[in-house]
């Protein structure tokens, strides 16, 4: 992947932050101190596989705990993510803005 220079974020929050470099379109996801550098393609199948963990999470009770809880197996080789509850809430709120601002790009280009 190429050294991007140009990122631009799509969203953030306390937790991290998703941007796309302008000139080669390439994603950057940072979620607590990990960097997942992505393609868009790989982004979207990223995005996709956290669909099941979004649906489970539904019926989750609201916690403040710290305590790391939550493993997730990524679609990702060898990429195992822990989160707290909150953690894990702010990284589905980061990916569903993100695939929403992409959706929306992608829908308003000429």
């Amino acid at each position: 992947m190429a050294k991007c220079t140009r990122m631009v974020v799509l969203h953030h929050n306390f937790f991290g932050n998703i941007s796309k470099c302008n000139c080669c379109n390439n994603l950057q996801l940072t979620i607590g101190n990990v960097i997942i550098p992505l393609t868009e393609e790989e982004y979207f199948e990223f995005d996709e596989f956290f669909d099941e963990v979004r649906e489970d999470f539904k019926t989750e009770k609201k916690t403040n705990s710290k305590r790391k809880e939550y493993v997730v197996r990524t679609s990702v080789d060898n990429l195992i993510l822990v989160f707290s509850y909150q953690e894990l809430r702010a990284t589905l709120e980061l990916l569903t803005f993100a695939t929403l601002m992409l959706t929306v790009n992608k829908l308003t280009e000429v």
